[in-house]
């Protein structure tokens, strides 16, 4: 029997599963959680004031990448020997380039954290970090910028990674990069606003709330617009490419997709800016379309995932 037809049950070819899925989401939510708050910060006119959008990336942002790590280190057939990979780097992998990436990544973004939660600490009882923050906030600027490339190349990477694996048509594509960086700026605008909220009590009509909200309309339609193109490159390549499509009508990744990503992820956010706008931005709704942003992402991850790897070619 032609493989390409066989459904997951009867041919098992999934390597990657849902570990790797949260790792992505994680990967992704952590970089686009810093980008949005950082790029908040530059374009607002009181740089000297910690906005609650970026105390939440502070904390958002180092918080899921530990988790996404601890995802792909447990998922290692000899988890307790990942340090090797740090160690030992081959600059034609991929993935040995990603782990340099997130070696850097991950300590920068924690110092910038201390930064700009710095009067936050004493109230948590970590006010030892405070020297700590103070000694490192005159290269605050550098920090930043440094901070900011690296979470481009982070967000980037999960889709690289993905894209390296030739078998798998839907997977073996040069749009992913880009989807995974725009769904995880979705992600992270999603997380920081229930983080603001919540955390920090803002208010609903705050003004870098406000701003990125405004992100949510065209951060989701370049989503659908590579989702889109995607799919195009997939039906004109042909052949097991094309025959890949059939993850959109048939087996539960089909319901995953049209119910998570299409259902959830996109059309309830996009029918909410169809209320009154005192409705849509008031706290309860705000929290209830970014719980469905990302419900929507980690549907999209496993959807990649696992329907991308139930047709070879």
């Amino acid at each position: 029997m032609n493989n390409t037809w066989g459904d997951m049950a009867q041919y098992d070819p999934v390597t990657w599963n849902w570990v790797i899925a949260v790792y992505l989401f994680m990967a992704g939510l952590s970089a686009g959680s810093i980008l949005i708050g950082i790029g908040l910060r530059w374009y607002s006119k009181e740089k000297a004031i910690e906005s609650a959008i970026l105390k939440a990336a502070a904390i958002i942002s180092p918080l899921a990448i530990t988790l996404g790590l601890a995802c792909l280190v447990f998922d290692l057939t000899k988890p307790f020997e990942f340090w090797l990979i740090l160690v030992n780097y081959n600059f034609s992998s991929v993935m040995s380039i990603g782990v340099l990436a997130l070696l850097l990544y991950s300590p920068i973004g924690i110092a910038y954290s201390l930064i700009v939660l710095r009067d936050e600490l004493t109230k948590w009882k970590l006010g030892f970090l405070v020297p700590v923050a103070n000694a490192i906030m005159p290269m605050r600027k550098a920090i930043e910028v440094v901070l900011f490339v690296l979470a481009i190349g982070v967000g980037a990477y999960t889709g690289f990674l993905i894209s390296a694996m030739n078998a798998y048509p839907m997977l073996n594509t040069a749009v992913l990069p880009a989807l995974f960086l725009v769904s995880g700026l979705s992600a992270g605008a999603a997380a920081n606003a229930i983080g603001a909220l919540l955390m920090f009590n803002t208010h609903s009509h705050d003004a870098n709330l406000s701003k990125m909200h405004g992100l949510e309309l065209p951060v989701m339609l370049s989503e659908i617009m590579f989702l889109f193109m995607l799919f195009c490159a997939l039906y004109f390549k042909g052949g097991a490419a094309a025959a890949a499509l059939a993850s959109l009508t048939t087996g539960v990744w089909a319901s995953v997709f049209w119910v998570g990503v299409v259902g959830i992820g996109f059309a309830i956010p996009l029918l909410t800016m169809l209320m009154p706008s005192q409705t849509r931005h008031s706290k309860g709704v705000m929290i209830a379309v970014a719980c469905c942003s990302l419900t929507g992402v980690l549907a999209l991850r496993h959807f990649v995932i696992y329907a991308g790897q139930s047709y070879i070619s």
